[in-house]
């Protein structure tokens, strides 16, 4: 890609080169150091017209969506409700309750994929633009009604209904949207999604930082923080409401023509994927323990950084939240290269192991109350959460053709869900009974997610043998 500023460097002296820019700014860029000229070539590659052609217009429109909407949309994520809510109504009800009540938030953005066949259904046949801006604007409405719960026992039940709402309709959003990514971007695909990602967690970074810095100062401060934010997010749905649906009309075509004989996405329709495709019933087997023993690790993770450790606004949130989500856009291009290279099935049977190390450097932090590792870990998962993002939302459509992709996300994000709606209770319980017994000694909930990710991370690399044999 050609910079407008300047070429890279040739061998020799720069100024033979036939691509020395004229101008004087340019030639002051054409020699910057590489370090500086590299961070300038990352940033203009994200440029529109950097991607294939056929996507720009869409792709320029979804990124200014993936800009502006994680202003109002930080504050749904797990990490960083999960954590205010585990401090900030500390003392108003029971730590047991409190404990599982941050569970539920932590683990909400998974838990809520459990709605998922309910949005396939409900966009079947339905144009999936206007349908996703719909569900966007619902979002806004519900982070404000976070806003204004109370410090109250009441309010905790608002602000946990508000939070879980928000996540429900995000939900629905993930689950259209793979019909997009699908056909809008056939070429290049993790490296166009990959750049939405990396733009949308640097944002959601960023507002988290701000929200925990501002209630170190002031815990109330979040009353204004998350409204703001939620204005500037109108910008991103405006955004997204322009985008437009390749093969629009032959998509809503096959759609209307499956109702009429009544194969409409439904929820036994969606298990029928699973007994009828061996290949992804078996990736989504590996998944399930892959995911089951990593959400079971979240909630315990975050009760230690406050019970054990006592940490505050600021530095819970950048450590349960921020500091994985900034791992992400340094991340994010290197999976994306892998996993445009490689089948799904290879690309987890080696990535899945940077989650295992993340739990192991959890499980030496609680067991040596240092709290290093504990950061470790943190960045860890944050390496991890850049391929995951992208294997999550990219890895059923190796598997599917683009018209039934909607059926196929809709099964993996509800799987999704169903361990959203067990692992970080079990985590939880697991931790209470420890601790109950052995006081002090909770952290040791990390060993056995450990051996339930490990038994994930070993069935990949099954599959991935067996896909080799194939390929012979």
């Amino acid at each position: 890609m050609r910079s407008p500023f300047f070429s890279p460097l040739q061998d020799g002296d720069p100024s033979d080169s036939p691509n020395l820019p004229e101008s004087i700014p340019g030639k002051l860029l054409y020699r910057a150091a590489s370090p500086v000229r590299f961070i300038i070539f990352a940033f203009l590659s994200f440029h529109p017209n950097t991607m294939p052609w056929l996507s720009r217009a869409n792709y320029a429109r979804e990124l200014r969506a993936a800009f502006f909407l994680p202003w109002a949309i930080a504050a749904t994520e797990g990490g960083v409700i999960g954590f205010i809510v585990r401090k900030l109504y500390e003392g108003v009800v029971d730590d047991t309750v409190l404990n599982y009540f941050a569970g539920a938030l932590i683990a909400a953005p998974a838990l809520a994929n459990i709605t998922s066949f309910i949005w396939a259904t409900l966009a079947h046949g339905k144009r999936k633009i206007p349908f996703i801006t719909t569900l966007q604007l619902g979002v806004l409405i519900s982070i404000a009604m976070m806003a204004i719960a109370p410090k109250t026992p009441a309010g905790l039940y608002m602000l946990v209904a508000a939070a879980f709402s928000a996540r429900i309709l995000l939900s629905g959003i993930v689950t259209v949207r793979a019909t997009i990514w699908g056909v809008n971007y056939p070429a290049h695909r993790a490296k166009l999604t990959g750049k939405l990602q990396t733009i949308s967690v640097t944002i959601t970074s960023l507002i988290a930082i701000g929200l925990g810095a501002a209630m170190q100062y002031n815990e109330n401060a979040y009353r204004i923080f998350i409204p703001i934010g939620g204005l500037i997010a109108l910008a991103g749905v405006s955004s997204y409401a322009r985008i437009r649906l390749r093969t629009e009309r032959q998509i809503l075509k096959s759609e209307q023509e499956q109702s009429e004989s009544n194969n409409k996405t439904s929820l036994l329709s969606g298990f029928k994927v699973l007994k009828d495709d061996k290949e992804y019933r078996a990736y989504q087997t590996c998944q399930l323990l892959l995911g089951f023993g990593n959400i079971m690790s979240w909630t315990p993770f975050v009760i230690i950084a406050k019970q054990q450790f006592d940490i505050g606004y600021f530095w819970g949130i950048m450590l349960t939240q921020v500091i994985p989500l900034m791992m992400m856009p340094f991340t994010i291009p290197m999976w994306a290269k892998l996993l445009d290279s490689v089948h799904i099935v290879q690309f987890r049977a080696f990535h899945s192991w940077v989650f295992i190390v993340s739990m192991l450097c959890a499980l030496i932090a609680g067991q040596s109350n240092i709290i290093g590792f504990l950061f470790a870990a943190s960045v860890i998962r944050g390496i991890a959460f850049g391929g995951g993002a992208l294997a999550w939302n990219l890895g059923h459509l190796q598997f599917v053709k683009p018209e039934k992709s909607q059926d196929y996300m809709s099964i993996h994000v509800t799987l999704t869900g169903l361990r959203g709606l067990t692992a970080p209770f079990a985590g939880v319980a697991i931790y209470n009974l420890i601790e109950s017994k052995y006081p002090t000694e909770g952290s040791w909930v990390f060993a056995i997610t450990l051996a339930i990710t490990t038994a994930g991370a070993l069935g990949f690399y099954y599959l991935y043998t067996q896909l080799k044999s194939k390929a012979r």
